[in-house]
């Protein structure tokens, strides 16, 4: 029998267009896959949070990008005992954020389906699907990926269309 677990790294906090939030927009879309699918879930949260202000965080992460860096999170999960991993995060600068790329290279995907889901304000994918196909060898990408806008994961109409996506892709 298959086991899924849905990884995501979300911040809340001040974000762009959108306002304070809590919980992130990406986290939204995650519990939303957990709910629907019944896998188990693993939030990637960094041993130092990123500013709570939107233009620190930009600041901070612009650094992390530029430096080639790998904040550290906190915690385990011991991907061995999962065939499916739901792997999702926003959109930063039209990367991934430095702390997803630390998980990613934690880990050995080969073997593994896995199904990429983001959120961003305007970037859709900004090719992290490509760059995860190079990063994860072995592995199986499906469901062409998923991006949402992060104003529209905190709505119904997000919901509405996570469980689309998550339909076609059993056809």
């Amino acid at each position: 029998m298959s086991k899924a677990i849905v990884v995501y790294f979300s911040r809340g906090d001040e974000e762009y267009e959108v306002g304070v939030v809590n919980p992130g927009n990406t986290e939204i879309l995650a519990k939303e896959i957990v709910r629907l699918t019944g896998a188990d879930e693993f939030k990637i949260v960094p041993e130092v949070a990123y500013p709570e202000n939107y233009m620190e965080c930009i600041d901070l992460a612009t650094e992390e990008r530029n430096a080639g860096a790998r904040p550290q999170y906190v915690g385990e999960v011991d991907l061995a005992e999962y065939d499916t991993v739901y792997l999702g995060y926003p959109i930063w600068w039209g990367d991934l954020p430095m702390v997803v790329y630390t998980f990613i290279e934690k880990y050995d995907f080969a073997g593994k389906t896995v199904v990429p889901f983001n959120t961003h304000e305007g970037s859709g994918n900004s090719g992290t699907y490509e760059t995860l196909a190079r990063l994860m060898p072995g592995a199986k990408l499906v469901g062409g990926g998923f991006n949402m806008p992060g104003h529209v994961a905190r709505t119904e109409e997000g919901a509405r269309r996570v469980e689309e996506w998550l339909r076609g892709m059993e056809a």
